[in-house]
């Protein structure tokens, strides 16, 4: 396999490098100038072209000569005057890729989307793929976004690109430098913090696994079928992911220091006014998921959580993430490491 991935220097981009040089693909990825590269140092086998999604000419250089395109760049951000650039990225570059590779006799597009375009099911239960995004009025920008790049995405199909979409829920490993959302809860524990969490659970699953389902997705995925990378065991409510990092930490909850601010209560406090236009940047009700369909058509892994949220812990320890002097005596004892300084 002769690989493309764009947004290799992130979380989920670099585990996707990692993961096909493992499997002998050579892998060429895409790079904005200047980035942090820091996920791909030390990779041997690794081509970088710069180029930017948003620059359809540079594009060109990056596909010539690959089979397969893994699309999981994308820009992130809760802040309203990102919107713009949001979209820009992540459904204009999007076009632009789909593009460039339909242009260079690509065979397979894996296109990485989220969770978060997933609809809910009308009445109740965990959703699926067949489940039709019914969000718009309540969602973030980026998850809009992302909708968008993925309709996009599976309407090239009927253009003439093979493309698969995946829909990771919320990783947790190694290498997580922003860190993500799922990683600042880690952190937040660690910290000593109640994380801030979704009313009706977020599913969890290691970063490896998801990296394991990009690459699964291009052998075996069906074209224009959508795959929700998630854990069999991963949807957590709050409690529920408290009890797990206790578990793996040995560290004791975190006190509740004043009353949390659930997402429910703020969509009341944020209301708006009869007549008024909705809230542009909600976030969903929950993340979870069924995720049957990857697990018996891929072969998604499931690596525990335990295994995962521990490959989490030690990389942010290691890294100097972890600011507040917390020690983690489990994995202390068990890894002859020191987390924190």
């Amino acid at each position: 396999m002769n690989a493309l991935v764009t947004g290799a220097t992130g979380f989920v981009g670099s585990a996707v490098v990692r993961a096909l040089l493992a499997r002998g693909a050579a892998v060429r990825t895409l790079a904005r100038a200047g980035s942090n590269r820091l996920n791909l140092a030390g990779l041997d086998g690794v081509t970088t072209v710069e180029g930017d999604l948003t620059q359809p000419e540079s594009l060109a250089a990056a596909v010539r000569g690959c089979d397969t395109v893994f699309h999981v760049a994308a820009f992130y951000s809760t802040r309203e005057e990102d919107a713009r650039l949001m979209y820009q990225i992540n459904v204009g570059g999007t076009k632009n890729l789909l593009q460039a590779a339909r242009a260079a006799g690509v065979t397979k597009f894996v296109h990485c989307s989220t969770i978060g375009t997933v609809g809910r099911p009308r009445g109740g239960g965990l959703p699926t793929e067949d489940d039709e995004f019914l969000l718009w009025e309540t969602s973030s920008h980026y998850a809009r976004s992302k909708y968008l790049a993925e309709e996009l995405a599976v309407g090239a199909c009927s253009a003439g690109l093979p493309v698969v979409v995946v829909n990771p829920c919320a990783p947790v490993g190694a290498g997580d430098i922003k860190p993500s959302s799922s990683g600042q809860r880690v952190l937040d524990y660690l910290e000593g913090r109640i994380p801030k969490f979704l009313d009706g659970g977020i599913n969890f699953i290691s970063v490896e696994d998801v990296a394991a389902g990009h690459i699964l997705a291009a052998e075996r995925g069906r074209i224009g079928q959508r795959y929700i990378l998630g854990h069999r065991d991963g949807n957590l409510p709050l409690d529920g992911f408290l009890a797990l990092m206790e578990r793996v930490t040995s560290l004791p909850r975190p006190g509740l220091q004043e009353p949390r601010a659930s997402w429910r209560l703020l969509r009341r406090l944020r209301q708006p006014p009869a007549g008024a236009a909705p809230l542009p940047s909600m976030a969903p009700a929950a993340l979870t998921c069924n995720p049957a369909k990857a697990i018996r058509e891929l072969g998604l892994p499931q690596t525990p959580l335990d295994q995962a949220l521990c490959e989490a812990v030690i990389w942010f320890g290691r890294h100097g993430y972890i600011r507040r002097a917390r020690r983690v005596p489990k994995l202390e004892s068990a890894l002859a490491v020191s987390l924190v300084d």
